[in-house]
């Protein structure tokens, strides 16, 4: 999977993470988003048309494809690390994530806590 890592609390530990599994990391400004501080709906479209998979820690962009007036059209896959702390809580769930689900399915919300994957699926995926 080719993931774009967002969010201002993720660290470098995800991204390290990420290959560990065998994934690759995007750049923002690879995925089309010159804006760091981009809204949530703009990160999303960037990430769909660039085929890319989103893992973050801002709870707006997380929440975004469930907004009732989104328009936003996202059907990849979507990790919320809803955790405290900072390199190895966060390399920790990115672990415990993939050691409970090998594949992840496009169309859903992993939500990782620090005990937990929660998942939803998104609006309007069949």
């Amino acid at each position: 999977m080719r993931w774009l890592i967002h969010g201002p609390t993720t660290t470098p530990a995800v991204a390290a993470a990420l290959v560990r599994h065998g994934h690759k990391v995007v750049s923002p400004t690879d995925a089309g988003l010159a804006d760091p501080d981009a809204a949530p709906g703009d990160v999303l479209d960037a990430a769909h048309k660039a085929q890319l998979d989103v893992l973050t820690t801002d709870p707006t962009v997380a929440d975004a494809p469930f907004q009732e007036a989104a328009d936003t059209k996202f059907g990849r896959t979507l990790v919320y690390l809803q955790l405290e702390g900072g390199d190895v809580e966060q390399d920790d769930a990115v672990d415990r994530l993939f050691d409970r689900y090998k594949r992840l399915a496009p169309g859903r919300v992993y939500t990782v806590t620090g005990t937990r994957v929660k998942i939803r699926q998104l609006p309007g995926i069949k």
